[in-house]
């Protein structure tokens, strides 16, 4: 497969992770982290010497007192539970950050 190729197919898996997030486990998020908050998954590049995805995603908050205790361990469960819908069997490590805004 070429790199374009390869490229291609890895922007509609960050496409797909993000509108997953934003529908279906949205209530999971409001739940975890407060009304308001959201993720924002900006990069989902594949290492081929270690065969994984490696997935950065920024966890916006409104409420800091509400939602950091769950962080970064809620923010992993919630992305992990998109990444099984998507179906891809390869591990996946999780680079996150948090924003907080009001």
């Amino acid at each position: 497969m070429s790199i374009l190729g390869l490229l291609f197919i890895i922007m509609k898996k960050r496409k797909f992770l993000q509108r997953i997030l934003d529908t279906t486990l949205k209530s999971n998020i409001k739940k975890f982290f407060g009304e308001k908050s959201f993720i924002k998954i900006s990069n989902v590049s594949y290492v081929r010497s270690q065969d994984i995805h490696i997935i950065n995603a920024t966890l916006y908050l409104y409420d800091i007192e509400g939602g950091m205790p769950l962080y970064p361990d809620g923010l992993d469960v919630i992305i992990k539970q998109a990444w099984d819908v998507i179906g891809d069997k390869k591990p996946i490590r999780i680079h996150s950050s948090v924003d907080v805004f009001s």
